[in-house]
């Protein structure tokens, strides 16, 4: 087939090999066997993960043996809490710098004040999502803002995850974010997985905010145990647990219309695969292959 895209990249996440968050899962996989898969399995990059390096020269060179570029990396931020926000932007400012020595183009900030899921003041897994108010609102926006234009000074981008159990996880809340912050300074990560397991409409989504969105997770939901997920109201971690994530090429999401979309609103950049597993069998090297043989036979990429 011809190719649906001329400037887009597939990259794996190595949350699909060792999860970052609940570190029991996938930690007998190292640094060089998550990298070495990767390369196996076709990607040409990869995100920042707990097992890797920590100093960019050496991070460099091992990724530059195996044909991989370091894409991105994870930042956790607390903008709109008043009593962290300047810690969590001094952290910020680190990790950018550390990103952008290590080769990145991106930079991925999802808030933590009232997360569901990390939030560091109190554990709220069981609680629920504390929703902002207003003035917390201004703080987030202000915050990225800021941050976005200090990544910029850097000559890389800042991408909003618009992240399950959090105060950004829907359509309405992902309009509100747009809307306060400065398109030059702060572009959106879409996740289907993240989208999908929120309700979110993903073709709409998509469609409205592709003149945002710079940056792409490609996870899929096992839909049986979306319906679990819903019917219990299992926190996030515990649906992890329970194999809610596969890749694409597996499970209930049809990437087609996706990849069309994007295609025609002439999108450039990486996609890249994430799925938070917990499946002893088959091996992540397996998912990888299926996911990257999907996404070849889908976009002729």
């Amino acid at each position: 087939m011809k190719p649906l895209f001329q400037n887009v990249r597939f990259g794996a996440h190595p949350i699909c090999w060792c999860n970052d968050d609940m570190l029991d899962l996938g930690d007998e996989y190292s640094f060089e066997n998550i990298i070495d898969e990767a390369a196996e399995a076709g990607y040409t990059g990869i995100e920042l993960g707990r097992k890797f390096p920590k100093e960019p020269k050496a991070l460099r060179q091992a990724l530059d043996a195996r044909g991989l570029q370091l894409t991105s990396g994870w930042c956790d931020t607390m903008f709109a809490c008043a009593e962290l926000r300047d810690k969590y932007f001094d952290m910020f400012r680190e990790k950018a710098k550390f990103l952008r020595d290590c080769g990145c183009d991106v930079v991925v900030a999802a808030e933590g004040t009232g997360s569901r899921c990390w939030d560091p003041r109190e554990y709220r897994a069981k609680k629920g999502v504390e929703k902002l108010d207003d003035e917390q609102w201004k703080l987030f926006l202000d915050g990225l803002n800021e941050a976005g234009d200090f990544v910029n000074s850097l000559g890389m981008k800042l991408v909003y995850h618009v992240h399950t159990g959090t105060c950004c996880e829907t359509y309405e809340e992902t309009q509100r974010l747009c809307a306060g912050t400065d398109p030059d300074k702060l572009h959106l990560l879409a996740d289907t997985g993240h989208l999908h397991y929120c309700g979110v409409d993903l073709a709409r989504f998509f469609h409205d905010f592709a003149d945002r969105i710079a940056y792409v997770h490609l996870k899929n939901i096992r839909e049986i145990v979306l319906d679990v997920v819903e019917d219990y109201d299992m926190d996030f971690n515990s649906s992890v647990k329970c194999g809610i994530f596969t890749v694409p090429g597996d499970g209930g999401i049809d990437f087609r219309p996706i990849m069309q979309i994007l295609a025609d609103k002439g999108y450039e950049g990486w996609m890249m695969v994430e799925a938070e597993q917990y499946l002893p069998s088959p091996k992540a090297l397996h998912f990888m292959k299926m996911a990257r043989a999907y996404l070849r036979e889908i976009t002729g990429v």
